[in-house]
């Protein structure tokens, strides 16, 4: 032990810890000397450098300090938090995996005369009763079924799990619930959900197997791996199917009959409902307008209408069950793609504070060049509000998006504002309100844009607009 003294411990000058160092340089293992000269940093406030004196000094330290090296104490800390991380995440593990085979047990209360049992690790298999008739549902025979969930959704998933459970147990294929992120009240799309489980049905009366793909412990990478590049692809097919149906629904609302093909509203300036085209919308166009015929039923035109287009979006194959729209958030400058409560893209916007409005819009008119030109004050995509003098448009102030610098429209990046060009029709709803949307940006790598060829003549050469940039 040092020994004990009322006396003040001496001030170390500047100088004196200069010859400290100097002395060390010629004498570096001397452990006294880095004793003494972590004692002066300790003084001075420098604790780092103490320590790392301290640690140098070694058991000089221990018998002055009567305790352990700096280094040994973070050492030991690091352990313990290490062992803390490691129990922590068995119990994880053990607590997920008795979570859900509690889950799948309450589960198959729902089937009389079921039966489970896991033989081969994390892979769960279901008897059901083959006298079981569950309800009817609207799912493809065969193949495979997707089933969105927001991460962090226990009841979401438990809903996905009984549906599985109550399929028709003549449809064989396979369930694959994929979850994507939350952000506070949206779910965020993605185009690479997460696969979670896996659920095989095979042929009449046989198990349901279950793999549970998101736990490190399951057995499974190859089905892993499989499922992941299955919902990438789901997850482009999805997006298309929406801008069609989106389209669809705003086209027909306008007293208009569904066109036998999507070029037909991909025409020149002013019957360019939509802006272009790709194989990939073609197709799907294909399918949403079977599906939309399909639902046509007897009675007076409006109502069948309205009785197709509820049907289409009803379609369970989907996990978009309402058309785009278009949510501005003056709070926080940001525009988003909206499908009920999936946020698909969130782009930062300029605004122009009490200038621009609340309230809803419709997109009445878009234009290519406005103006005759794609680096003028309205950038190169231009779409007017409800035939008001406010519009979504481009802009030759990049510096501005961000601020509350228009007289009241909404400015976006060139990029953003032709991808949104795109992707939403003419006759899509804009909501204009404060603190809705997330801050977080939510837009596509410059790879993954969604874009379609353009139509020709898409510009007004006729017009001079004087939005209020």
């Amino acid at each position: 032990m040092p020994p004990q003294s009322d006396q003040p411990a001496p001030q170390w000058s500047k100088k004196d810890q200069a010859y400290m160092k100097e002395y060390l340089e010629s004498h570096p293992d001397n452990r006294m000397a880095w004793y003494l000269l972590g004692k002066q940093y300790e003084r001075s406030g420098e604790q780092g450098k103490a320590n790392y004196c301290f640690n140098q000094a070694g058991d000089i330290y221990k018998a002055f300090e009567n305790e352990p090296l700096p280094q040994e104490t973070v050492e030991e800390q690091m352990k313990e938090r290490k062992d803390r991380d490691r129990r922590r995440r068995t119990k994880a593990r053990q607590l997920r995996a008795g979570l859900l085979a509690i889950l799948f047990l309450l589960l198959l209360v729902l089937l009389p005369g079921g039966e489970a049992a896991a033989p081969d690790g994390m892979r769960l298999s279901v008897q059901r009763e083959k006298g079981h008739a569950p309800p009817p549902q609207e799912e493809s025979s065969g193949g495979t079924f997707y089933r969105l969930v927001a991460a962090g959704d226990d009841e979401g998933y438990a809903r996905a799990l009984k549906r599985i459970l109550e399929k028709d147990r003549k449809r064989a294929g396979e369930d694959v619930v994929v979850r994507m992120e939350a952000d506070e009240a949206w779910l965020i799309w993605s185009r690479t959900p997460e696969p979670v489980l896996l659920a095989s049905t095979p042929s009449e009366g046989g198990p349901i197997e279950m793999l549970p793909l998101a736990e490190p412990d399951c057995r499974c990478e190859e089905e892993r791996q499989a499922a992941r590049q299955g919902a990438a692809l789901w997850a482009e097919a999805s997006e298309q199917r929406l801008i069609a149906k989106s389209a669809l629904t705003a086209y027909v609302k306008q007293g208009k009959a569904a066109p036998d093909q999507w070029t037909a509203m991909a025409k020149a300036y002013p019957a360019n409902s939509v802006s272009g085209t790709s194989a990939g919308i073609e197709q799907a166009y294909a399918e949403v307008l079977q599906l939309y015929r399909n639902g046509m039923a007897r009675g007076a035109k409006r109502k069948r209408i309205e009785q197709a287009l509820s049907r289409m979006w009803a379609d369970e194959t989907d996990p978009f069950r309402e058309p785009i729209r278009i949510v501005v958030d003056k709070k926080r400058h940001r525009l988003g793609v909206v499908s009920g409560g999936i946020l698909l893209r969130n782009y930062e916007v300029g605004l122009g504070g009490s200038r621009t409005p609340k309230g809803k819009f419709v997109i009445s008119e878009k234009v290519v060049n406005p103006n005759g030109s794609s680096t003028g004050a309205f950038g190169s995509r231009g779409m007017t509000l409800s035939d008001t003098l406010y519009a979504i448009h481009g802009t030759n102030e990049p510096d501005s998006i961000g601020r509350d610098e228009s007289l009241g429209c909404i400015r976006m990046r060139p990029d953003d504002v032709e991808e949104l060009f795109d992707m939403v029709p003419i006759g899509t709803e804009v909501s204009i309100v404060s603190d809705v949307l997330p801050g977080e940006l939510r837009v596509p790598d410059p790879e993954d844009r969604y874009r379609l060829d353009l139509t020709p003549k898409q510009d007004n050469p006729d017009k001079v607009y004087r939005w209020l940039d």
